[in-house]
């Protein structure tokens, strides 16, 4: 996909608490919490401000042309092209599993569908219990998806939640079987080029790993498999954690869903499908397996801010999605603000500080554009 040359950052002048904004990201990263952040914000479908620190990897300054490794937030895109092929008539949202892929049978698999693998209550576990031994081994992204046909469901289908790598990558290749084309290139002709996000890529070639962030404490046993810092990850193409973008085209694909934006490849009543919750949720679930015991509410891809407590200042119908590699897409329609925060230091390094950092980025913001 080719590369926009030049790009300028967003000029910040025109609101008093952007300055504040700048200054909270700069502390970040000067009292070592991150190596490297960014933060970027519209207002009413327009970009307003971008404002970037610290180091995005060893060698590498962070800046507007900097590509991060969005980790989960990739499952928006996959949302997000999946609801094209529903769209078109190509899947359904009820539709099982086992009507697309007649081999996922067995031991409650049959009753799982689409709209639960899309929002976590299928019961198909997070990722293989040798996931780190399997980046290690360099496994492709079939054979790390093939486990999911033997791994035990945690729960029946429906009566709980458990938020699910495998999920999404059993989601990508129904996709990928229906249309007859892998799903990468699904995502890149459905999403990335009508959005025209020229700096985002999904598999990312290892030409552009001179500009792609490192994500300290990522998954993996040394820095060749890493998983979301080595030419092997990112080249998988995983629709739960494949996607690097710049700051901005993160922005610019949450826009995407943004009431007031201009940009729209989607239909109305499906973006309000995936920004709605499908759970029917935000209840005590009746098996409690999960320690939470409790279905959240979900749209296609997005989570909706509902009564959970993450993130704090922002309306009970705002959504958007995290990435365990520090960042955060989050659209607040209530007040017409999307944003886009992104650093580089991984959930496993510090889970408590982890989640502060994603609040407080929601929080200083929203702050500063509602006085």
């Amino acid at each position: 996909m080719p590369r926009a040359e030049g790009r300028k950052q967003v000029d910040n002048r025109g609101h008093a608490g952007f300055s504040v904004i700048s200054e909270f990201i700069d502390r970040l990263v000067s009292v070592g919490r991150t190596n490297g952040a960014g933060l970027a914000i519209a207002v009413d479908g327009q970009p307003r401000f971008e404002h970037h620190a610290g180091l995005a990897r060893a060698d590498l300054s962070g800046g507007p042309e900097v590509l991060w490794p969005v980790a989960s937030i990739s499952k928006l895109y996959t949302a997000a092209a999946i609801m094209r092929l529903i769209e078109r008539g190509r899947l359904t949202l009820g539709m099982r599993v086992s009507t697309v892929l007649p081999e996922f049978t067995g031991v409650g698999r049959d009753e799982i569908s689409l709209r639960q693998l899309l929002t976590h209550t299928s019961g198909i576990p997070y990722e293989s219990p040798r996931h780190v031994e399997r980046l290690a081994a360099k496994t492709s992204l079939e054979e790390l998806t093939d486990e999911v046909y033997e791994l035990e469901l945690c729960f029946k289908p429906g009566t709980n939640q458990s938020y699910s790598d495998l999920g999404y990558a059993l989601a990508g290749r129904m996709a990928a079987t229906v249309a007859g084309t892998p799903f990468q290139e699904i995502v890149r002709s459905e999403i990335l080029e009508p959005a025209g996000l020229s700096n985002t890529f999904f598999p990312s070639p290892e030409s552009e790993l001179v500009r792609t962030a490192t994500v300290q404490g990522s998954p993996g046993i040394d820095p060749d498999t890493a998983m979301y810092s080595s030419a092997y990850a990112l080249g998988l193409a995983h629709p739960a954690f494949g996607v690097v973008a710049t700051l901005s085209d993160l922005l610019r694909f949450g826009l995407l869903f943004e009431p007031s934006s201009r940009t729209r490849i989607h239909s109305r009543i499906a973006v309000q499908a995936m920004t709605t919750d499908q759970t029917g949720g935000d209840f005590a679930a009746e098996d409690m397996v999960v320690p939470t015991g409790v279905i959240h509410a979900w749209g296609i891809g997005f989570m909706i801010k509902g009564r959970s407590g993450y993130p704090e200042l922002v309306s009970s119908e705002s959504y958007g999605h995290g990435g365990g590699s520090g960042c955060c897409l989050w659209i607040e329609p209530r007040h017409g603000v999307a944003i886009a925060f992104v650093s580089n230091r991984h959930y496993n390094s510090d889970p408590i500080d982890f989640m502060t950092r994603l609040d407080q980025a929601i929080n200083v913001t929203m702050a500063c554009l509602t006085r």
